[in-house]
């Protein structure tokens, strides 16, 4: 696709992010929601890929009531300066030209024609229209710009108008019954008249009717995507896409894994929820045990942010195996060893080898001590069978920190537990190890933190108000889990961070956060070919 935006391209692109405005903070909406399954009933069954936005009124009911008035405000007036920029010299105004009879958006891929796998898919965009009459007058008016001409044909018995610019560029589009479809090329739209006809759909596809019906679960869905071919698209993809998105489908690569998924977007009374569900090929997924975290209950409820899982050595071999196919990985990879290499450490067998069980990373907030300037310090909890090359790896380390003469090495009892702290005069306790029990190992960074992990903490994370609203709603997670307290996150940056540096944050980026109670993630894997994602943006309430 050229560089420069088609005034067609410009429209659809409008028609999505118009359909994204309303749901989050336009009001006035037909009650009328778009069935997925009637935009996919044009989509050809070889697309690749197809994503369905929808004005929900429900989810745009519950998103009313969360979110700070500034979020709001902030979020509604940068959509409406994308629409204006999107349609800048189209004589298009998304308010009077397409709200009017805008229904749900499917914007689906379609293999290419030619033979090579890396060649550009074909772009379908599917527009589900409630009132016909306004529809018609925004077609005739994309013809009637200056400067543009239009030709109209039939295929099949259905009229196509073909719309070209001064510079040459032709553009398709089709009534279908209730549905619109355009794209900037001729062949798409007769593929979708041809499905309309009666060849294989999407709709046809009973995974894909699963998908689309269900949207991963998500209640009162607002977007909902599905790769049925996740290589395939990723291949055609790359062809295509712009320079300033390639670290993003450096990201998409790196999931090789994936056969196909669907995500679904929706809104409910906590806020914003993801949920995503991906078939995988076999045996690359490693399968972990249903039990709950035991290393949740040892973090206390000023526990700022979270990250854990389980098999943290099967996760790095699968990542080196991954390295040989991918550079970007390779690179990452070899970074990390070289890191510990500086310690005199293997990567592969003094850090990641013994690390076979749960694991748990947390900041947590604390004044006291050698903290105080930080305000935080942080926690690393690892169970393992294999105490000896864990206790072989802290020595390794003790010893590094001996030979500066600047700190001293020292061993103390605290709750009937040896603990070895690293001491800097003047200062205080810098870092502290220990053992929890025979096969659970944790390092503290920050003296203060090394009471608090080695106690049952009196009032837990888990137990906490903000916990209970940000992170129990998710499934139980046996891949990996991360939390994120936002109210406590900008609690701590008021106070330690941005009285220091008061314009790292931008004013709007601010409010934004602000208006987050948190983020809570939970990834699990019930079956060993299929991986779930859940991610909840906790909003807080708009009084």
């Amino acid at each position: 696709m050229p560089a420069k935006k088609p005034k067609l391209l410009i429209a659809a692109a409008a028609v999505a992010a118009g359909s994204a405005a309303v749901y989050f903070y336009f009001r006035g909406l037909s009650q009328q929601i778009s069935n997925p399954q009637e935009s996919a009933k044009v989509v050809p069954d070889e697309a690749t890929m197809a994503a369905f936005i929808s004005p929900n009124p429900q989810a745009l009911a519950q998103l009313q009531q969360l979110g700070t008035p500034g979020a709001q405000k902030l979020v509604g007036q940068g959509l409406k300066a994308f629409q204006e920029q999107s349609l800048a010299g189209t004589q298009i105004d998304f308010d009077r030209d397409l709200k009017p009879w805008l229904g749900g958006v499917m914007v689906a891929l379609l293999p290419p024609d030619a033979a090579p796998k890396t060649d550009p898919p074909k772009l379908l965009v599917v527009v589900s229209v409630k009132n016909k009459i306004s529809a018609w007058n925004f077609a005739n008016k994309l013809k009637s710009q200056q400067g543009a001409t239009s030709q109209e044909t039939e295929y099949k018995g259905v009229k196509i108008s073909e719309i070209a610019e001064p510079t040459g560029k032709r553009y398709s589009v089709a009534l279908l019954n209730d549905q619109l479809v355009m794209a900037p090329l001729r062949k798409p739209v007769e593929l979708a008249i041809d499905t309309f006809k009666g060849e294989p759909s999407l709709a046809t596809q009973q995974s894909t009717t699963k998908f689309f019906s269900e949207s991963a679960g998500v209640k009162n869905p607002i977007a909902t995507i599905y790769i049925a071919n996740y290589p395939a698209a990723l291949q055609q993809l790359k062809a295509n896409f712009p320079d300033d998105l390639q670290s993003l489908l450096t990201v998409m690569q790196q999931f090789k894994q994936v056969k196909s998924m669907v995500a679904g977007i929706g809104a409910d009374s906590s806020g914003l929820r993801v949920k995503t569900i991906a078939q995988l090929y076999p045996k690359l997924l490693p399968q972990n045990s249903q039990a709950p975290s035991k290393l949740l209950s040892r973090f206390p409820g000023e526990t700022i942010a979270l990250v854990g899982g389980k098999g943290l050595d099967k996760i790095w071999l699968q990542a080196t195996a991954e390295a040989k196919n991918s550079p970007e990985v390779d690179r990452g990879i070899q970074q990390v060893r070289d890191s510990f290499k500086r310690l005199d450490l293997d990567a592969d067998r003094d850090v990641f080898g013994w690390m076979n069980g749960e694991f748990a990373l947390g900041a947590i907030g604390s004044d006291r001590g050698i903290l105080s300037q930080l305000g935080m310090g942080a926690a690393m909890l690892f169970e393992t069978s294999d105490r000896p090359a864990a206790e072989a790896t802290l020595k390794k380390l003790d010893a590094i920190a001996k030979s500066n003469p600047t700190v001293s090495v020292a061993t103390r009892q605290v709750q009937g537990k040896q603990v070895t702290e690293w001491q800097i005069p003047q200062q205080g306790t810098l870092f502290g190890h220990g053992w929890l029990n025979e096969n659970s190992v944790f390092v503290a960074f920050g003296g203060p933190l090394i009471d608090v992990i080695t106690t049952a903490p009196p009032q837990p994370l888990s137990s906490s108000p903000s916990f209970q609203a940000i992170a129990t709603s998710l499934p139980p997670a046996n891949q990996g889990y991360f939390y994120i307290d936002m109210e406590k996150t900008m609690s701590w940056a008021n106070r330690y961070l941005l009285a220091v540096q008061p314009n790292l944050v931008s004013p709007p980026v601010a409010e934004l956060l602000n208006s987050l109670r948190g983020v809570s993630v939970a990834t699990a894997s019930t079956e060993p070919t299929t991986a779930q994602l859940e991610m909840l943006f906790a909003l807080k309430y708009n009084n």
